[in-house]
């Protein structure tokens, strides 16, 4: 009877390696997509990026986390189709322009072959130090190249048609308080502009503006000035309103059902609405809505 043959050794480890590595190697038909390093150089910013500001401070305090600690999140990219081999940032700008500050020649990244818009500005949404501008201002772009409704946009963001609404009721300011927003030359909160783009009187807008720049103004001074501007009462923006009389004019329907039939008319002719006629049909829809609330 022939000698039975002993197990080589040096199959039974690379064996024992292989049933290892199955445990840790990613699946074929994973549903996730998986990080790989990508070289620095070869990323670039998206220029329609919703965030144009970049603290330095804030940048810095960043690269020192990640000298420390490594990069804990990947980047997000997408192929670049106008050069082979290059990638476009989809989310994680700052993380890419921290690793460039420590002079990293590869960063962590996760590819994304969905909409870059529209992961680009769900992340940004999440953000709490994306100024309230650059998110009306992203949110807007996308709807207007999309041709989404409010409704499409805020089904995929996540959020209410009333939050989505009220976000783009602050691009009705002025180009000039924008700005200054944009700039961190005046700090207002996201829900303080909203209420201050309900301001249409520009002598109020201003006596509530210089508030806003002493560092004094509020929702409560904002919707004073409201009430005053519009005869409720009131000493002023920093006043609490008096308490409303009863109005005396009613709304002159006519004119209501006017506007409903342009507007069914516009609608038969299929005529695509401008971004300034959306924002002032956006804001007559809330107008509505307030005046129908009061019963």
């Amino acid at each position: 009877m022939a000698a039975r043959k002993r197990p080589s050794p040096i199959l039974g480890t690379a064996v024992a390696m292989i049933g290892e590595a199955s445990d840790t190697l990613i699946a074929r038909d994973s549903r996730f997509r998986h990080s790989f390093e990508v070289p620095v150089e070869s990323v670039r910013p998206d220029p329609n990026q919703a965030r144009k500001v970049f603290a330095g401070a804030e940048l810095e305090e960043l690269a020192a986390t990640m000298a420390e600690h490594g990069q804990l999140q990947p980047i997000l990219l997408a192929r670049d189709g106008n050069a082979s081999g290059r990638w476009v940032i989809v989310a994680g700008e700052r993380r890419w322009r921290a690793a460039m500050l420590n002079g990293w020649t590869s960063i962590l990244a996760i590819e994304h072959d969905g909409d870059p818009e529209v992961a680009s500005l769900i992340e940004n949404l999440q953000r709490v130090d994306l100024t309230p501008v650059e998110q009306a201002r992203g949110l807007s772009r996308l709807i207007d190249e999309k041709g989404w409704t409010q409704s499409k946009a805020a089904t995929s963001l996540g959020k209410s048609k009333a939050e989505v609404s009220a976000l783009l009721r602050i691009l009705t300011l002025p180009d000039e308080v924008q700005e200054a927003v944009l700039t961190s030359e005046l700090d207002i909160p996201k829900n303080a502009l909203i209420e201050l783009a309900r301001i249409e009187q520009a002598d109020v807008r201003q006596r509530l503006l210089a508030l806003a720049r002493a560092g004094r103004l509020t929702i409560r001074a904002i919707r004073a000035a409201a009430a005053k501007a519009e005869g409720w009462g009131g000493d002023g923006p920093d006043e609490t309103p008096a308490a409303k009389p009863a109005p005396q004019q009613r709304v002159s329907l006519k004119a209501v059902e006017r506007a409903a039939a342009a507007l069914e008319a516009a609608c038969r002719m299929g005529r695509p609405l401008r971004p300034r006629e959306r924002q002032t049909l956006v804001c007559l829809k809330e107008q509505i809505e307030e005046y129908l609330s009061r019963g």
